[in-house]
């Protein structure tokens, strides 16, 4: 996922940086409206010169639009004539340089470009000779490999010498953004975020409020370290400017409606991120995008396929194709997304036949040279499960090595862990298992390898932020110093004109005020500096639980693949049926792991949220639809300590699981949960179904089976009651005592001690 959102980030790149001009449609329509007025000769020029660079900057301009900006160029060339002016002699040029480059004529644009540039700095032009550097870096923007963006770059920094002489700080900031985007994309992220600064810091100054570009690139930028929920904070504010905005923002809100559907899928929350995927895919259907409806398609399908729904995913990625004709020729080079989308789909649907025509292009289309790299790799992972799903080993190694060559050629850590989980994988599908372990131990070193730098890089983050605010309250706090001793000293020569015994005395009076006013700070300061103090150690105590949960959870998640794994191998129906249950216990636990380190503290458990998620898990892997069978949920907030919620957890895993494999018919019918607490403090958990019910002589005490011993046990756990009502349907309650103050306020305890 993360390679895709590489891919389609350089197509909106474009379109923001075309954004040079600064003139707007509405602005436009009236100068043409009173192109005819008369007016100097010098107002008259500067109109058409406007009007010309207009149409020239124009995106996709259609015949009549460049007609219109060759006329207003040569009107302005022939104003100029009858008073020449040297800059308005380069600013034509410049518009005339541009109008080749809309035209398609890119060699003759860049030639009058280059020679323009060389006549400006003799003139020492600065604000101009931005501009035309600027101009050039544009003619780099069609291809995003490795050299052209070195060379946008090296103009873009030309453009920022000129533009720091001058006063043109909006200019200056939209450099900055542009060589931020750029250095992000080549992973470059210490000097994206310096660049990114330095451009907010240029907006602010000028007072600019159109930032919505550069907040959108601020939320990617924190997407790559890591910090989801900072970068969701700025795609929200980055959306918001851009609705409000008059400016033609369409393009980047589809771009930041996408960038949210990442943010949400780093968060667990799928229906979100197909949500903001959606908004994304609408504005590219209304733009005539096809390129980005296929990309965002396939993010779509790639959240399905996340929710284990195939078909679903298949559905939808057939409508797309019988809408939408797939863009032909060489996109960025990005590769074809439709074989690769559809190779996800049937492999998850394990119809290996028809894999196998996906497969095979993706094959073909790694022979092409000019493949972008992420593509080959992701085309290198598909081909890889492909052929450990259809045993075919030996081509599966060989694509393994491949990838792991390019991988470590580009330093991508993060793509070397799924590379060494493709080889465990393919390891245990051949009954090697020593080398499997190998492998799979490779992964974990390799992604906490990666956690761990992630969070190193997000404490350095804070602290630059942190010593940036400081630097900032020690200027005010200057100001304000300075401001008090400039009313000192104009009180002081006031008084001196009254007497010579009234300036002695105001002086010692406004000495004390100023040492009790000093004493006064340096004890605010101190308690300021044990505040902070507090304050790191209390953040770093919620990281470090935050981290045990999600090694917690990761090892968890291993139990489960080794389970899965050994699933694969079983013949013999009892045995297959306890692995899964075991897994379903295990992903019981791991939830709420999940829910702990990614929640915003780690000390208490939503139980509406995680109950929520266990149950869609449960309707996912028994397929409930499919059965007819309907769970409805009735919670209230609840926020428990871990050491209640995993109880509760494994009790809910163990009765919903029977009610769904013993209680319907074919029919099917309804399950109901439900968890309140009572006017007295204690908790009652339910779980209601509709079915057959239970056998008349059913005897829940006498019940030994692992599943009703399992749930005796988290009883007494849980100093709780069970009572069982076989009427309508079967109704399993428990009764359960929870501290009143933990609904609402955490008590500091020994938590690793209680799981």
């Amino acid at each position: 996922m993360i390679r895709k959102c590489k891919l389609i980030i350089p197509c909106f790149l474009c379109i923001i940086s075309v954004r040079a001009q600064e003139i707007t449609r509405r602005h436009a329509d009236s100068l043409l409206l009173q192109k005819e007025a008369t007016g100097s000769a010098a107002v008259r020029l500067s109109s058409v010169l406007q009007l010309a660079e207009f149409f020239a900057h124009l995106r996709h301009p259609t015949p009549a639009q460049l007609d219109s900006a060759s006329y207003f160029i040569n009107q302005a060339e022939q104003l100029n004539h009858r008073f020449p002016q040297a800059e308005a002699n380069f600013r034509i040029a410049l518009i005339r340089s541009a109008f080749y480059k809309s035209k398609g004529e890119l060699k003759s644009g860049r030639v009058l470009l280059e020679q323009t540039i060389q006549k400006i700095k003799q003139a020492r032009n600065w604000p101009l000779l931005g501009k035309a550097y600027f101009e050039l870096s544009e003619y780099y923007s069609q291809d995003f490999l490795q050299q052209t963006m070195v060379s946008r770059i090296y103009f873009l920094n030309q453009a920022v010498n000129a533009f720091e002489r001058t006063n043109h700080l909006v200019e200056l900031a939209r450099c900055y953004r542009l060589l931020a985007d750029l250095h992000q994309m080549m992973n470059n992220y210490t000097m994206a975020f310096a660049e990114a600064r330095k451009a907010l810091t240029y907006y602010k100054q000028a007072h600019y409020t159109e930032t919505q570009g550069l907040y959108a690139l601020l939320g990617r930028l924190y997407y790559t370290q890591g910090d989801y929920r900072k970068a969701i904070d700025y795609e929200f504010k980055a959306l918001k400017i851009a609705t409000a905005s008059s400016a033609d923002n369409v393009r980047l809100i589809c771009q930041i409606n996408n960038n949210l559907g990442y943010d949400f899928i780093k968060l667990g929350d799928n229906k979100k991120a197909i949500t903001y995927f959606s908004r994304a895919l609408e504005i590219a259907k209304t733009e005539k995008d096809n390129a980005t409806i296929y990309l965002l398609a396939g993010n779509i399908v790639d959240v399905y396929l996340r929710m284990n729904q195939p078909l679903k995913a298949k559905t939808f990625l057939t409508q797309i194709t019988q809408k939408f004709i797939y863009p032909s020729g060489k996109l960025y080079e990005g590769g074809d997304e439709v074989s690769q989308t559809y190779l996800k789909i049937y492999l998850a649907l394990k119809q290996y036949d028809i894999a196998k025509h996906y497969c095979d292009e993706l094959v073909r289309r790694t022979n092409n040279p000019n493949l972008n790299t992420y593509a080959r790799s992701s085309y290198y992972e598909l081909i890889i499960k492909y052929y450990t799903a259809t045993a075919g080993f030996a081509e599966a190694l060989k694509y393994l090595k491949l990838n792991q060559n390019l991988l470590q050629k580009i330093g991508n850590d993060n793509d070397l862990g799924t590379n060494e989980i493709l080889w465990f994988h393919l390891d245990t599908s051949r009954r090697q298992y020593q080398s499997a372990i190998y492998h799979l131990i490779s992964a974990n070193t390799i992604k906490d390898s990666i956690f761990n730098s992630t969070k190193s890089k997000q404490i350095e983050q804070l602290q630059i932020e942190y010593e940036t605010q400081q630097k900032e309250e020690t200027i005010a706090l200057l100001n304000q110093k300075s401001t008090l001793e400039q009313a000192n000293l104009r009180q002081a020569n006031l008084v001196k004109n009254l007497t010579i015994g009234a300036i002695f005395l105001l002086l010692i009076i406004a000495i004390l005020l100023f040492r009790q006013n000093v004493h006064k700070q340096k004890n605010n300061e101190v308690i300021t500096s044990k505040n902070t103090l507090l304050e790191d150690l209390l953040q770093q105590k919620e990281w470090l639980l935050k981290e045990v949960h999600h090694r917690v959870k990761n090892n968890l998640q291993i139990v489960m693949s080794i389970l899965n794994t050994q699933s694969a191998y079983l013949q013999n129906d009892v045995a297959l049926e306890a692995i899964r249950g075991s897994q379903h216990r295990v992903n019981a636990i791991a939830l709420l792991h999940q829910k702990l380190y990614s929640g915003a503290t780690a000390a208490l458990v939503s139980m509406p949220a995680y109950i929520a998620e266990l149950i869609d898990y449960l309707s996912d892997s028994f397929d409930t639809s499919f059965r007819h069978i309907k769970i409805r949920q009735v919670l209230d907030p609840l926020s428990l300590d871990p050491a209640i919620a995993v109880p509760i957890g494994l009790i809910l895993n163990e009765a919903i699981t029977n009610a769904i494999k013993y209680a319907f018919d074919p029919d099917g019918g309804e399950i109901l949960v439900s968890l309140f607490v009572s006017d007295n403090g204690q908790a009652i958990l339910k779980v209601s179904d509709t079915g057959r019910g239970l056998p008349p002589d059913f005897d829940f005490n006498e019940a030994n089976s692992l599943g009703m011993e399992m749930m005796k046990a988290l009883g007494k756990q849980l100093k709780g009651k069970f009572a069982v009502e076989n009427s309508h349907g079967v109704t399993l309650m428990i009764t359960f005592p929870i501290e009143q103050n933990r609904v609402e306020v955490f008590e500091e305890k020994d938590y690793f001690s209680t799981l």
